[in-house]
């Protein structure tokens, strides 16, 4: 299936938003190219959102899981926000063409020291898409509940609130719009947070969780350790996924 459409929605998006909330129009991009395809990564960096980026991922390799040969075509969305009371954005969309044509992924944001109740925004927005499209919310949400789980740790890193993109290529109608919503109301919730105070147990639990999202990647993530395996350069890893900075 053609992504370009839907990926480059998704990356406007997310850069418009992102801009938005940092008062900024200056976005970094750099590309790599390996053997087995391209790596793109676009990055905004501000004192709202401290870094924010999008990756499009051109692979064509054997699944690490399945051994078949796959056409991965993948656009991610990351954003880490300085204040501790704002959850990270955690986007993974990818169409994968092996045989079937289908899409993959997930849409779900790492809480740190979110309230509650915001969180409760970002659920109810993602609730409503399945309730439209006639998906299962609970279901979906609950595929994602420890995606992002560290072997030392009684709790995943994400909050499960968003849900697991398993659907077939047709139902694209359904990714685009619960990408896009996810993307947007994350932005409407870093917009009308930004700027509430943290205490140093707030702080403590953003450097818990950005530490920890760089441990999953290195230690856990098979897509990670598969892209390295491939020539993909640290860099592009690294820039394209990891906080701006971590405190141990």
């Amino acid at each position: 299936m053609e992504m370009e459409p839907l990926y480059s929605r998704i990356q406007q998006t997310a850069l418009r938003g992102f801009g938005r909330i940092n008062r900024s129009d200056e976005v970094l991009h750099r590309r790599w190219e390996v053997e087995a395809g391209t790596w793109d990564v676009r990055v905004v960096r501000g004192d709202v959102l401290e870094k924010a980026t999008t990756t499009r991922i051109r692979i064509a390799a054997r699944h690490p899981v399945t051994g078949v040969h796959t056409r991965f075509d993948v656009c991610q969305v990351k954003a880490y926000p300085r204040n501790p009371g704002v959850p990270v954005l955690l986007v993974n969309v990818e169409n994968r063409t092996a045989g079937d044509d289908v899409f993959a992924g997930f849409l779900d944001v790492a809480p740190v020291a979110a309230s509650g109740d915001d969180l409760d925004r970002l659920r109810t927005v993602m609730r409503a898409v399945c309730e439209q499209h006639g998906q299962d919310y609970g279901l979906l949400s609950s595929r994602i509940a420890d995606i992002y789980r560290l072997d030392n740790r009684d709790k995943a890193l994400n909050a499960g609130l968003g849900i697991r993109l398993e659907f077939p290529a047709e139902r694209v109608d359904l990714v685009r719009e619960a990408s896009l919503q996810w993307i947007e109301a994350y932005c409407s919730l870093v917009e009308k947070i930004k700027s509430e105070p943290a205490d140093e147990m707030q702080q403590e639990v953003l450097n818990r969780c950005r530490a920890g999202i760089c441990a999953f990647y290195m230690l856990r993530d098979v897509s990670f350790k598969s892209a390295l395996a491939m020539g993909v350069p640290l860099e592009a890893l690294t820039l394209g996924n990891f906080p701006p900075a971590v405190t141990f």
